[in-house]
């Protein structure tokens, strides 16, 4: 089968044929101005040809759609990357099924045509992103982005992005210049394993002299219904893992594929056409304002763009007039389209550019424009200088020598990133060591006077604070500061399979004859006190357990589980396990700050789960929740001096601890207030007793973290006293000597 992405006698802009995300057509489909023949000359085989004259046009205004939603829509999705995914599929499947049963498909030559086109303009877009990261990102964020570099380059960034645990989110100054990449790397993926697959198929069924393109369509059916089912299970488990994760993606790319394969056969009536085709057209632009991408796909509600896209091919071609046809062959449409490799690829990386040059949260109209502009601008220039000189070079030199000039590209390019990441890593890692010495510093009783952070605020400390020595950890390092029992695996939504019966449970300090056990139980909030509570344990001999997963806090509902919700199951099971295990307390953060509205508060799901447990016996110990920001605090304190990084204390916190009031906290519970060694009595600031508090916008550094040991045992002996062995004689709750007193 032949598909066409251009109508036949339009010229339409100079440049090559690219398909989705700009992503190279599939080899045999025709070049601008041949008037629809397939490039290679050849006629085709099998099924007769369908002509989608619409294609390239949708291509153009999913594309559009990205770039728009992303600079003057907040970030919102657009649903315009999931059309790409189909339109790949979909171009792919049917010309590697016929040039692989025409024997004409070598994998050698059929990469070099593909990443010929693919490599250049993705390698200059790196190299510009490195540049930007330099010259306005904050040091910090140099290693993670050059990481990204690297796997942008060698098509695996997805994956990257759910090993560091990055969600995907609108443009800000914490979001990654690269985020974008993960859907290059799905269909670079996708663009190495399917056209062996399709060469296996064909040998099969060669093989046994069966129907190759029958073979084809339950080969890629099977995995598409596979990928789907795949798809729906992660996404209600952990819907940012889900996002990124290629097999969660494939059915998107398979059902292209499979429409490739069918639509010789699928011929609908002139008059229906053009319905389908403005529905699909609809479905397509609507998806944006309708749904909220970014934590919906790719569940069910990606259907929505995806059957747009698919109702546009169904609707293609016929004689009726009144179709969508005219509109997607408009010249704006097909110049996007013409430049929408290059477009995909600097839009993003210009626009977090900007937000890091400016210091804005988010971008303003004129901003946006002026992004448009020069994305644009530099799009034309990539495609007439970078992308069509390669696709000259790979037609006068071959696919072969064309791939191993791709390679050779890549491999300079991430040779140079992994030799300056090294080096990033060497003085990062001597920045750790040294937050690390703190750290073990502080848990003397003396600490060191250099840096006693939280300390610092403690009514009783009266030695000056000298204001000579470099902040620890250095800002460039905060964001690695981190509980050791963070990187190991042990905490769900990372690693762990979420959502089986058994939640995991991590040992923090295993004491064989322990005097108590206190489990730790919440979502990062609570990971980030383990370094403190770990210090307890062991001078208490205490065993300390951490039962947590990423975003999800310990509560309860009298509401049947919500499977779609990825926390409910685990905090059903959570509890149960508390339940049986019956530790002699249970430690959770109790209340909730934000970023922008004022005081914290306290959500009746999680008194429900509180008073589940006191009515099973256990007894429940609150922390009051630290300041969230809504800027980078590294970065500030970085760029600026570190007294200008601060939010008013009366922005973050209530009058009193708002767990105190809330109607249906168990009595047997207790409250710990640590605030005070958190903030002073105005401010909220980033940086304490020369210690920077925060790794990022609202989670404690482990070295802060671990400053906070003492303050918080003495906190505990004062109000939790049924865990000590050697309780002490119990102070008033009001007196305001005692730690955590409120």
């Amino acid at each position: 089968m032949t598909v066409v992405s251009s109508p036949p006698p339009s010229p339409g802009p100079a440049g090559p044929v690219t398909a989705p995300d700009g992503l190279p057509a599939p080899d045999g489909l025709p070049a601008p101005g041949t008037g629809g023949r397939p490039s290679d000359g050849a006629a085709p085989a099998g099924p007769r040809a369908t002509h989608v004259p619409e294609l390239h046009g949708l291509r153009g205004l999913a594309l559009a759609l990205v770039v728009a939603f992303h600079l003057f829509g907040d970030g919102r999705v657009s649903g315009g990357v999931d059309v790409f995914l189909v339109l790949s599929g979909f171009l792919a499947t049917g010309s590697l099924l016929r040039r692989a049963e025409r024997r004409e498909l070598r994998l050698g030559e059929h990469y070099g045509r593909t990443f010929a086109r693919l490599v250049p303009p993705a390698l200059l877009v790196l190299a510009a992103t490195a540049a930007l990261a330099w010259w306005v990102m904050p040091r910090g964020t140099w290693v993670q982005t050059g990481r990204e570099i690297l796997a942008s380059a060698l098509y695996y960034v997805n994956w990257e992005m759910i090993s560091g645990q990055l969600a995907y989110g609108a443009a800000g100054p914490q979001t990654s210049p690269l985020q974008h990449f993960w859907s290059m790397s799905v269909q670079g993926q996708f663009f190495l394993a399917w056209p062996v697959v399709v060469l296996v198929v064909v040998a099969l069924a060669r093989t046994a002299r069966i129907s190759a393109r029958g073979l084809l369509l339950v080969v890629a059916g099977g995995a598409t219904a596979a990928s789907f089912v795949f798809a729906q299970e992660l996404h209600g488990v952990d819907q940012p893992v889900a996002y990124f994760h290629t097999w969660a993606r494939f059915w998107e790319l398979g059902l292209g594929g499979l429409l490739a394969l069918l639509l010789p056969w699928l011929r609908f009536p002139d008059a229906l056409r053009p319905l389908l085709g403005w529905a699909g057209l609809g479905l397509v632009v609507s998806s944006g304002f309708v749904l909220d991408g970014g934590a919906l796909f790719p569940g069910p509600w990606a259907l929505w763009p995806v059957a747009g896209a698919l109702l546009v091919l169904l609707g293609s071609g016929g004689s009726a007039g009144w179709g969508p046809r005219g509109l997607l062959r408009v010249a704006p449409l097909r110049f996007v389209a013409d430049i929408s490799y290059a477009l995909y690829l600097w839009h993003w990386p210009l626009l977090i550019a900007y937000l890091h040059h400016t210091g804005r949260d988010r971008v303003d109209l004129t901003g946006a424009a002026l992004i448009m502009a020069v994305s644009v601008v530099l799009s034309w220039l990539t495609t007439m200088l970078v992308g069509n000189p390669a696709q000259r070079f790979r037609e006068r030199f071959g696919g072969v020598r064309a791939l191993v000039a791709a390679t050779v590209c890549v491999g300079l390019v991430a040779g140079g990133t992994v030799a300056g990441l090294a080096e990033l890593e060497r003085r990062d890692a001597a920045l750790l060591a040294a937050a690390e010495q703190i750290a073990s510093a502080s848990a003397d009783d003396s600490g060191p006077a250099e840096y006693p952070g939280a300390l610092a605020l403690g009514r009783a400390y009266a030695d000056p604070v000298p204001d000579d020595v470099p902040v620890q950890p250095a800002p460039a390092v905060a964001a690695m500061d981190r509980p050791s029992i963070d990187g190991d695996g042990c905490i769900e939504g990372s690693s762990h399979a979420a959502g089986s019966d058994a939640p995991l449970m991590c040992v923090l300090n295993d004491e064989a004859d322990p005097e108590r056990v206190v489990v730790m139980v919440g979502d990062s909030h609570t990971i980030q006190w383990t370094p403190a509570m770990t210090e307890i344990g062991e001078e208490e001999d205490w065993q300390v357990l951490l039962l947590a997963r990423r975003g999800c806090r310990l509560a309860a509902s009298d509401e049947p589980t919500n499977p779609d919700n990825m926390c409910w199951a685990w905090r059903a099971n959570a509890l149960d396990a508390l339940v049986q295990m019956r530790p002699d307390a249970v430690m959770v953060v109790g209340s909730r700050t934000s970023p922008t509205e004022p005081g914290d508060v306290v959500g009746a799901p999680e008194v429900l789960a509180w008073q589940r447990l006191a009515e099973a016996g256990i007894r429940v110990v609150t922390l009051r929740d630290n300041p969230r920001f809504g800027f980078d605090v590294p970065a500030c304190v970085e760029e600026a001096p570190a007294a200008g990084c601060f939010r008013p204390r009366g922005d973050v916190f209530s009058a009193v601890n708002p767990v105190r009031d809330a109607p249906g906290v168990p009595e047997s519970a207790v409250h710990l207030d640590l605030t005070r060694y958190i903030c002073g009595e105005h401010r909220c600031k980033g940086v304490v007793g020369n210690v920077l508090i925060y790794r990022d916008d609202n989670h404690m550094t482990a070295t802060y973290a671990t400053t906070l040991a003492r303050p918080l045992h003495q906190a505990l002996r004062a109000k939790a006293t049924w865990l000590f062995v050697d309780p002490p004689q119990t102070l008033p709750v009001s007196d305001p000597q005692v730690p955590g007193g409120t």
